[in-house]
């Protein structure tokens, strides 16, 4: 880059800083009183960047004044005499060994946070167009201090399109891939996914119920009839929705704090939602899956002691046996706590009952099965086979937002995002499940 180009990127850096301190006080102008604690120091932190890019800007004119003066002005390159001889001769610069190193550059982002600013623009450029005020997300990420990863891809969105850029308008951005991939470390299905039949919305595959005989057979002896039994297996599209309620001066301001806010919202959401109905024993409807225990086999607890415990999960695994469903690739579902209980079990000699639940989070094992915790089977401990289940899964993530719809909350009360001011960010997954057939799954039952 020449003295010149370096000087033009200096004013308009000093240029947007000036504009960042112009809003700020414009802001506080409006809202009737002078800049806050924060903001004061936003503005004093900006103030002594422009002094310091001023002096800059200063060196460098003074270099262009030199340079436009000199007799056959040549910028000379190279980082070393031998570089700077090969420049002035106009031979190729050579490279040290240094320099033909690959360096790979790095967001220093934290995964997710991308996403829930690109939200939180996004839900601000909605929300101020409802007003008639048209501001573009991405003229919001830049004046908030958004990510440059942020801006980028915002832009990508804005773009116009032709034969050469086409490829921005694939659907799953990096940011929005960190969102589902943060997702998916923590569901249940998700958890399972890898291990089940991939399967596509809207089909209907066909599967056997129940298996079909075969036997060894003598010369002129009958064949042995088939009495398997048939099913169909459909795949609906559905889709999951997870909400997070924004108030005005968490949608406006950058704070940190805020979008991880954003973020933990967005994926809990989802995820409470994604567990309980993969646990429960619903039908499959229009609007979502069927649990994994609809037709299951339900087995009542006959108590918490070593003895009952055991015989409850020697009465499970039976279940699969009678169903001639092979334990290889089951899976236990537990809540965190009752691992915890029942590790710390021991018998009459001082013995863990249960050492596979005493090893790390994400390592547990139970009668030599994976362990999968989750709070949301509370009352229940599932023994589940996902290579029996069809998993259809579009990998995206739809983003929406609104500001005058009416939010039912968990605890059943009812926000007004017009009235208390606020907005909601919704982020909506496709995704769906389906067993191969009936027997998949057995559970044990606890009293609450």
């Amino acid at each position: 880059m020449n003295y010149k180009a370096q000087l033009a990127q200096i004013l308009a850096t000093i240029k947007a800083k000036h504009a960042q301190i112009g809003e700020i006080m414009t802001k506080s102008i409006t809202n009737g009183h002078t800049p806050s604690d924060d903001d004061e120091a936003t503005i004093t932190a900006l103030e002594g960047e422009i002094a310091r890019l001023e002096k800059n800007a200063e060196r460098l004119q003074k270099l262009i004044k030199s340079v436009e003066t000199a007799p056959n002005p040549t910028e000379i390159g190279g980082e070393n005499p031998e570089q700077a001889k090969a420049s002035a001769e106009g031979e190729p610069i050579p490279q040290t060994p240094e320099q033909t190193k690959s360096v790979k550059v790095e967001s220093n982002l934290p995964q997710g946070i991308g996403f829930a600013q690109m939200a939180r623009a996004k839900a601000l450029s909605s929300k101020l167009a409802s007003k008639g005020d048209f501001v573009s997300a991405v003229e919001i990420a830049k004046s908030a201090g958004m990510h440059p990863v942020v801006i980028a891809e915002l832009e990508k969105s804005v773009t116009v399109m032709d034969t050469s850029n086409s490829s921005v308008l694939v659907p799953t951005s990096p940011l929005t891939s960190e969102f589902i991939e943060l997702l998916r470390a923590q569901t249940i299905i998700d958890k399972l996914a890898k291990y089940m039949r991939a399967g596509d919305f809207n089909s209907t595959i066909a599967g056997m119920a129940t298996g079909a005989t075969s036997a060894w057979v003598g010369e002129g002896e009958p064949k042995p009839v088939t009495n398997a039994t048939f099913n169909s297996v459909e795949l609906k599209r559905h889709k999951v929705a997870g909400i997070a309620v924004l108030t005005d001066e968490l949608s406006r301001f950058n704070k940190f704090n805020g979008d991880r806010r954003i973020l933990d919202d967005l994926i809990e959401s989802n995820r409470l939602l994604l567990d309980l109905t993969f646990i429960d024993d619903q039908a499959q409807s229009a609007t979502r899956p069927a649990g994994s225990l609809h037709g299951a086999t339900i087995i009542n607890s006959t108590g918490n002691e070593e003895a009952q415990i055991k015989a409850d999960l020697a009465k499970q695994r039976q279940e699969f046996i009678k169903a001639n469903l092979s334990l290889t690739g089951a899976h236990y579902i537990m809540s965190e706590t009752r691992a915890s209980e029942w590790a710390e079990l021991t018998n009459p000699l001082g013995a863990p009952v249960f050492t596979g639940l005493q090893a790390p989070t994400g390592e547990k094992t139970l009668n030599g099965l994976p362990v999968i915790e989750s709070e949301s089977a509370s009352n229940i401990v599932e023994l589940v086979k996902p290579s029996e289940f069809y998993l259809a899964d579009e990998g995206q993530v739809e983003v929406s937002y609104s500001t005058e719809a009416t939010i039912t909350m968990p605890n059943k009360t009812l926000v007004h995002l017009f009235q208390e001011n606020k907005e909601a960010i919704r982020a909506e997954r496709f995704i769906t499940w389906a067993k191969r057939r009936p027997m998949a799954a057995a559970t044990i039952k606890y009293e609450d």
